[in-house]
C-alpha cells in the first residue's frame, strides 16, 4: 500500500523505522500531527496496516525544511 505517493526503500533495515508514536517521542511533535502530515505527504511514511512507520532521517528531514507558519515552536527538532 502507497500513502501520498512514498513509497520505503528497500533497502532500509528494520533498526531504522519507527512508528509515528515513537517519531513524536524523538521529535516533540505530537502523534496525531506527525499522522496529519504523513497523510498530507508532508512527512515520509508508509502505513502498514494500521500502523505509520517512517524514519529518523525522515523526520529529521521533516523538521529541517517545515515552514515557519502560524505558531511556530522554534524548541521542536532541538536536543
Amino acid at each position: 500500500m502507497q500513502d501520498a505517493g512514498y513509497t520505503m526503500a528497500k533497502n532500509l533495515k528494520a533498526s531504522e523505522l519507527m512508528t509515528l508514536k515513537e517519531a513524536a517521542e524523538y521529535s516533540g511533535l505530537s502523534y496525531a500531527y506527525l499522522r496529519q502530515i504523513a497523510r498530507s505527504g508532508r512527512l515520509k511514511a508508509q502505513k502498514f496496516g494500521n500502523v505509520w512507520l517512517t524514519t529518523r532521517a525522515d523526520v529529521d528531514e521533516y523538521i529541517r525544511t517545515r515552514k515557519k507558519t502560524g505558531f511556530y515552536r522554534e524548541d521542536i527538532g532541538q536536543a
